[in-house]
């Protein structure tokens, strides 16, 4: 037989059954705990995800309501920040596709010495701007 590091009281059936049990443990747990880092050491001693986290230990008395709408408005933040950086990312990678583009040309072909772009637009591919024509697509 495999041997599971899945704790017991992660295999109850049901939601409510995990919650009651997860509650029960974190109540011993709290007062052995002497970091500084209490919803992050939570999160990993219950594998929990940090709604969950704050939600229990605001029900055990471990935060005031105060302390946990804080956090939860840093947590907010934070995934905002997260969501961002990938958008950026992403559209980072979709620019890096087209080197040679810009808003105006689908493809430049060099620069007068007056420092001027040339090549063909957007509109002569019959596309807007940066729009993938159909056979990349």
């Amino acid at each position: 037989m495999k041997n599971s590091t899945t704790p017991k009281w992660a295999k109850q059936k049901n939601k409510a059954a995990r919650h009651a049990a997860r509650i029960r443990m974190a109540r011993q747990w709290l007062p052995s705990y002497t970091g500084t880092h209490l919803v992050r050491a939570y999160r990993e001693k219950f594998k929990v995800d940090v709604p969950t986290a704050l939600n229990d230990l605001e029900e055990i008395g471990a935060l005031t309501p105060e302390q946990a709408a804080a956090k939860r408005q840093a947590e907010q933040k934070r995934q905002e920040h997260l969501r961002r950086e990938r958008e950026a990312k992403k559209q980072q990678a979709f620019y890096d596709r087209f080197p040679d583009s810009d808003d105006r040309f689908y493809f430049i072909a060099g620069y007068t010495s007056g420092g001027a772009p040339y090549g063909v637009t957007w509109e002569e591919m019959g596309l807007s701007p940066w729009e993938l024509p159909e056979e990349e697509s």
